[in-house]
């Protein structure tokens, strides 16, 4: 039980920061045809903390990036 939980937490880690990083150096779009796999897959699976990693990272990368073309901010 103990090392099944620790895996699970050590996979969720590595994808979120895996995927954090690979989330800001590709194009906008190219987000989307990670995150929408991810969430097929997750919705489909069901729990699994891989993906859940992957999903989250991908979709706070897009959130950031959404709300900063909205509401730009200006230099001061």
């Amino acid at each position: 039980m103990a090392d099944t939980v620790l895996t699970d937490a050590v996979g969720f880690l590595f994808c979120l920061i895996l995927f954090s990083i690979i989330s800001k150096r590709i194009k906008l779009p190219y987000v989307g045809l990670i995150i929408i796999p991810a969430g097929i897959a997750l919705y489909s699976i069901g729990p699994n903390p891989f993906l859940f990693g992957i999903f989250l990272a991908t979709g706070w990368h897009l959130l950031s990036v959404g709300v900063g073309i909205i509401f730009p901010v200006e230099e001061l």
